[in-house]
Parts: C-alpha cells; structure tokens; sequence
C-alpha cells in the first residue's frame, strides 16, 4: 500500500470531474478517482442493496481473471454471507468499514471466503455502506490485491473523512425520482435465515446459519450461549440430516438451493425438485 499523503494536485482535478460530470454516467468513473487518489485500490466495485432483493450491479471495475464467475457466484447467493451486505441487512448504521469490522472472527476460514471471496483475489477491502432510499443502500467496495496487502488505520480514517463527500455524491446521483414508489422486494433475504429448518432442530438451524456466515465454534458458543462441545454435537447431526460431510459441501447445499427460492426452507423446494 502507498503511504497515506494524498496526492493533493491529482485529488483537486478529480474532485473538479467531479462535479462536472454530476448527473451523467461518468459520475460513478470521477468518484472512483477521487477515492484512487486517497489509497490504492485494485479493484472496486459498486451496488444497490435491496431488502429481499439480489444486489443490483452499478459498477464494476474488478480486475481479477474469474471476475465474471467470481460476480455470478455472488449474484445468485453468495451475497447473503457477504460480511458488507450482512451489515446491511442487520441494520448497521450507514459509514466507512473495514472488512475486519463487520466479518467474523473465522471469516477468513470459512467456506464462503475459500471457495469465493478468495478466488477474487481480493486481500482486504473497504466499504462505504450509503442509504439511497428507505430499505436501500449503495455500497461502494474497494479492494486491494497482494498476499500481504492490507488496509491499515490510517488508509480508513482518510476514507472515513470523506465519507460526507461519498455519502452526498451517491445519493444524488441514485436517489430515487421523486413520487416514485419502493420496488417490491421478494424473501430471499429470509432463505439464509429459514435454511434447513425443515430438517433440523432450531438450535441446529442457528448453528449452520452461523457456521455459513464464518462464524468459528467459539463464536458461536458465546452468541448462542451454549458450549463449544454442544456446538460441534449440533453441527454434527446436522451434517448427518442434510447429507453433506463438510463445509464445503455444505456451502455448495446453500448456494445450489437459492436457484429457484420461493419462500420457506430453500431445502424443501431444491430437494423435491431434486
């Protein structure tokens, strides 16, 4: 990573492109700029969060090789124990994050970071999470490449400094045209929620919920107020009712059962298609 001393002759034009380009396409492009003169970013990546509804994809300037399967992955599901739309859709205030705030404290050896997050190539990332309208948000994701690249203190709090600026751009350039009604969401923000719960206990239910989401066994103990034994006990009868013998199995059970979800335990629908 660049040291923290903005470029202050390249941040002043950016800013200026800016606002002429405020209310046109090339918007999201000039922010971009602005935000790559403050800290290094490889990739970036921006979208609308709606309750209940997929992230809508607003711009994308990702540099990894996979990127398009990488995104498909993410579009159809994986976006549910994405740590940044996970702080969305459990209401954390609007802000700056570090990908560190917001994902568990195994979230680096879960399933959903081996078999996606770290297939982007993304070391570390930072986002800003802005309401556009009620139950929407934009998130604006920067990510930087490099086994040893990460985000540190000082990368943030220049970010966070200019979270007003962020917040202001984004939301005049979505916010919704006035008399227009809020799109109607579907439950898909429930399928993480209600997974399995057809087949298992409601603590077993708790415990993959979690597990998906990169949660470690102590972790979840201390959230659900139990023993580490009693969660490896849960974990492993509900492996047994869902026929899977890992977490990678288990994350691939998840992502195959969002296909078609109506409502109810995705389980239920997949299997009697199945």
């Amino acid at each position: 990573m660049k040291d923290t001393t903005p470029d202050f002759s390249a941040l002043g034009s950016a800013l200026a492109a800016v606002l002429r380009h405020a209310g046109t396409p090339s918007l999201v492009a000039e922010l971009v700029r602005v935000l790559r003169a403050l800290v290094t970013a490889d990739d970036v990546m921006v979208v609308l969060y709606r309750g209940g509804q997929p992230p809508e994809l607003l711009h994308d300037l990702s540099a990894g090789q996979q990127s398009a399967e990488n995104l498909a992955t993410y579009l159809k599901g994986a976006y549910l124990l994405d740590p940044f739309y996970r702080a969305f859709a459990d209401g954390v205030p609007p802000g700056c994050y570090r990908l560190q705030q917001l994902a568990p404290s195994a979230f680096r050896s879960s399933e959903y970071y081996r078999l996606h997050f770290a297939r982007t190539g993304i070391a570390d990332e930072i986002g800003y999470l802005v309401p556009v309208e009620q139950g929407a948000s934009v998130h604006l994701s920067l990510g930087v490449r490099g086994a040893q690249a990460r985000f540190g203190a000082a990368h943030h709090r220049l970010l966070q400094d200019f979270l007003p600026f962020v917040e202001e751009v984004l939301r005049r350039h979505w916010a919704p045209p006035a008399g227009s009604s809020p799109a109607l969401t579907t439950r898909l923000d429930s399928a993480l929620k209600f997974f399995g719960r057809d087949f298992l206990t409601e603590r077993e239910a708790e415990v993959i919920q979690l597990l998906l989401r990169g949660h470690s066994t102590k972790s979840i103990a201390e959230r659900l107020r139990i023993s580490p034994e009693t969660v490896k006990l849960h974990r492993k009868h509900s492996y047994a009712k869902l026929d899977v013998s890992s977490q990678a199995e288990l994350f691939h059970l998840f992502i195959d059962a969002l296909g078609s979800y109506r409502g109810g335990d995705p389980l239920t629908g997949y299997l009697n298609r199945a």
